[in-house]
Parts: structure tokens; C-alpha cells; sequence
């Protein structure tokens, strides 16, 4: 990446957020934190019940069979 390339990405990133700023609202800025956080803990639940019911899942219908017992 060559110096132009960053400065004008950095350029495009100023003046996209200098343009965005003024026109949020304090409340809008704080009901977005507070959804993403929400989000966040809700994704972060969701895997974890989805991680337990696969494992679940998983032992109930894809029995592996010993190996080290035989079949009659």
C-alpha cells in the first residue's frame, strides 16, 4: 500500500465521519449502543445453545461405535 492510497482512504474515512457527526442525535447514538449490546449478548446465546443442542444432537443420532467390541 503506497502512501497515496492510505491518505486517501484516510481522507474518504475523515470526511465521511466529519459529515456523518452532526447529524446524529444523542439518543439515536445511545439506542444504537444499546441495541448492539443486546444483539451482541443475544448472537452470543444463541451459539452457545446451538453448540450444546448439536452436541446433543449428535450423540443421540450419530452413535460411533465402539471399536473395541465386536459384532455378533
Amino acid at each position: 500500500m503506497n502512501s497515496n492510497s492510505a491518505s486517501l482512504k484516510l481522507g474518504t474515512l475523515g470526511g465521511t465521519l466529519a459529515a456523518a457527526l452532526p447529524s446524529l442525535q444523542r439518543d439515536t447514538l445511545l439506542e444504537a449502543i444499546i441495541l448492539a449490546g443486546v444483539g451482541a449478548c443475544v448472537s452470543f446465546v444463541v451459539s452457545m445453545v446451538l453448540k450444546v443442542l448439536f452436541k446433543y444432537l449428535q450423540k443421540r443420532f450419530l452413535k460411533r461405535s465402539d471399536p473395541n467390541q465386536e459384532s455378533h
